[in-house]
Order: C-alpha cells, then structure tokens, then sequence
C-alpha cells in the first residue's frame, strides 16, 4: 500500500497503565480538536493494566467518527530483565513491539508518549516522506548527540559514532516495513540488556540501534521544556527563525520535566509555561474539572506510606 494513500487512515500507536489513562485521554483528545483532515484516525492504545472504568472513560472522551480504538494487551514475557524505576515502568517498553501488533498491511505509523498536548494538524506530520529512514523524529533538547547521553557513554566500545544526534522517542513516525524486516523492536530489546550497567531506557536502546538511521524534522512537533531557559535564540542551539517557531508555535508540547502538570508534590508544583493547555484539553474529557488538589496529593502520600510499611512487614 502506498504510504501516502489518501484512504489509509492515520495510524496512531499510545501506550499507558492506569495512572496515565487520563493524560492518555488529553493527548489523543488534543490531537483530534486540531486535526483538519477527512481520514480517520486508528488509535491503538498499548494497555498497561487500565482498569474498566478509566477505558471507558477514554472511549468516552474520545467519542467521534473520525477515530477507531482497538486496545492492545501486550505480552510482557518479552519485557524481562529491563531498567524499571518509579517513574519507567514496562509500559515505556511497548513502543518496541509495536510491528507485532499492528497488522502487516500498515507500514507507517505515528507514536505519541502520554505526556503530551497536540496542537497541530497530525496530517501535516503524517505527509512528511519517511524515505529510506526508520523513522522521523526530533533531536532530544538536553542530550543533543550520542556523546552527551549518559546511558550510550559506552558508545565508543559499542562502536558508535559519538556525533550522530540523539533522538527523543516521545514522538516517533515509524516506518514499520523497514523495522518488521530489520526486527528493529528486538535488537533494541537485546541492546538494553546487553547493557543493562549504562543503559537507562528504552530511548537509549532505540538511539544505539538506529543511530545515523533517522531523520530529524522540526522541532515544532516535539517541543520539550529546555527551549523556554535559553534567554535569546543565539543561547539555543537553533537558528533564529526555528526557535522562534518552537518557542511560540509548537505543534506538540511535550511535558518531559517533572512534575507534571496534572500531578504535583506536596510542596512542589508544574511550572511549565504551557501546563494550563493540558487542563484546556482535560476539560474537552470525561475528567472536566478534575483538578489535582492539596487533599489529593495528601492522599497519594499516605498510600505511598501506607504501602511501604505494608510491604515490610
């Protein structure tokens, strides 16, 4: 099938467990309050354990004629023996068995993580020629190259070159016929675990194996906090007329940073410049209204400790 075809829908791929089905709903709600296009919309949702109630809240939320949701149960026997933390779960690990699930007639398809607010048309992003690469994506905004990433510092001994640029994996256009047929998911599953000391992600095995093998696009469909430190263009490693178009024009906001906007700490709050287009987006969802309160965080506290001191016993 032509990659262009103007009657193939846009094939969307998120993943999320339960404590990201809401941000879920946000992402893919945004996405489809800007999308100007006849086609429709293939929502692949990679599930990581939401519960009944949340998915029905998504369907819900996302309740238009111009996208199908099919829910993915993933098989985690795979995900063994993976860098997990608080905050990476196996849920970070699906992105790589992607061609698994997708049917073999789709050979493109757009990845977008769950922290993230649409504001461009997904169209525009999907025309983009893939071209012989494996995919498109955006130069990361702290770790600019292969040399600067603290979890490829072994680059030198895995034999990559230092001064291909690093990635970010939050927004992915993927070119499943060239990643089915070079089993791109699993080399980068066996690249983490042979590297399990430097590696931290799955961000990292995806950079190792496909460095020098992407194309970058513009910033502006994955536009990550760091741009909003630099005081001036000539401080950010942008020309000017790219960090003026990433600075006030992005077409993807991408909270990358901690907190989030709809999570926060007990004495700590989000402050992203763009956190309050997350709630415009969350007020389009089943969740209208919800705000993360004092009460709420207070709660969450509790449990942890709760939890904790269960656990020792």
């Amino acid at each position: 099938m032509c990659i262009n075809s103007n009657f193939q829908p846009i094939i969307l791929v998120c993943a999320a467990d339960n404590n990201y089905a809401m941000p879920l709903a946000v992402t893919v709600r945004s996405a489809l309050a800007n999308f100007k296009s006849n086609r429709k919309i293939g929502l692949f949702i990679l599930d990581g354990g939401i519960s009944k109630s949340n998915k029905n809240k998504i369907i819900k939320s996302l309740k238009s004629e111009q996208v199908d949701i099919s829910w993915i149960q993933i098989d985690e026997t795979q995900l063994n023996n993976l860098v997990l933390t608080r905050h990476l779960t196996t849920t970070s690990y699906y992105r790589l068995l992607i061609t698994q699930f997708l049917p073999p007639e789709f050979d493109k398809a757009i990845y977008l993580d769950t922290d993230m607010v649409v504001k461009g048309n997904l169209e525009e992003l999907w025309n983009i020629p893939l071209e012989d690469n494996y995919v498109l994506a955006v130069q990361d905004d702290v770790e600019l190259y292969i040399s600067m990433s603290d979890g490829l510092r072994n680059y030198q001994d895995v034999g990559i070159c230092p001064n291909h640029k690093y990635f970010n994996s939050g927004l992915l256009v993927i070119n499943l016929e060239k990643w089915r047929s070079d089993n791109i998911g699993q080399k980068a599953l066996e690249y983490i675990k042979q590297n399990r000391e430097y590696v931290r992600n799955d961000q990292d095995g995806l950079n190792a194996v496909l460095a020098g093998k992407w194309k970058e696009i513009h910033p502006r469909w994955n536009q990550m906090p760091r741009i909003y430190d630099y005081s001036s263009w000539q401080e950010s490693p942008h020309p000017e007329d790219i960090y003026e178009e990433l600075l006030h024009k992005p077409y993807i906001i991408h909270f990358t940073n901690s907190p989030k906007p709809w999570y926060a700490g007990l004495k700590t709050e989000c402050t992203h410049p763009k956190k309050d287009l997350f709630f415009q987006y969350l007020d389009m969802t089943y969740w209208s209204g919800w705000r993360d309160t004092f009460w709420r965080r207070l709660a969450r506290k509790f449990m942890k400790v709760t939890s904790l001191t269960t656990s020792k016993l």
